[in-house]
């Protein structure tokens, strides 16, 4: 299976992707030990967030959001990382598996532009599809749907969120792509 096929997977899959055959890995990290290094960190968290705003101020990306999220859960189950190496590796695995939560999803990893994908999932999704770490969650789950200013958006379909292609977009390039409504199935 290549990337596309997962992505249209996490897309359409009702149901939550089997956990890995061994279980999801306990953390080794104590959660009192989690908690404080979550708070510690949720102030650079929201400085990074608010820089991002003021630059999508300055620079307006082509796109914009709209909808709500319906919790369905999917971005939770299909969160895709880059593979990195040597101490950036142990400090990004350490970091996301033990503080934020995620966890490898069995399968392969994936290739993507030329990098290694990896596919991990996050062990804070509810049954009802709601985050129960919420008011602790990571930038990565605070900036989704993902708009940046350059290329096109990431967000599955069904999700709730529609993307939408600014009006002055079209005007500046003609012949730019209208991105499907994203909560369409």
């Amino acid at each position: 299976m290549n990337l596309e096929s997962l992505l249209l997977k996490a897309e359409t899959e009702a149901d939550q992707p089997k956990d890995p055959p061994e279980g999801i890995p306990e953390q080794t990290l104590s959660p009192l030990i989690r908690k404080i290094l979550q708070i510690l960190f949720l102030p650079f968290v929201h400085l990074d967030l608010i820089t991002e705003k003021i630059a999508k101020f300055l620079i307006r990306p082509p796109f914009e959001t709209g909808g709500n999220c319906k919790r369905r859960g999917n971005c939770c189950r299909y969160i895709l990382f880059p593979e990195t190496t040597g101490i950036v590796k142990k400090l990004f695995l350490f970091w996301n598996t033990e503080v934020h939560g995620f966890y490898k999803r069995e399968g392969p990893d994936y290739e993507h532009e030329g990098k290694k994908i990896r596919v991990y999932g996050c062990r804070h999704l509810q049954k009802d599809g709601s985050c129960g770490n919420y008011f602790l969650r990571p930038k990565v789950c605070r900036s989704w749907p993902l708009i940046t200013v350059f290329g096109y958006p990431k967000v599955l379909k069904g999700c709730g969120y529609k993307i939408k292609v600014r009006d002055s977009a079209l005007k500046k390039y003609p012949g730019l792509k209208i991105y499907e409504d994203a909560s369409s199935e």
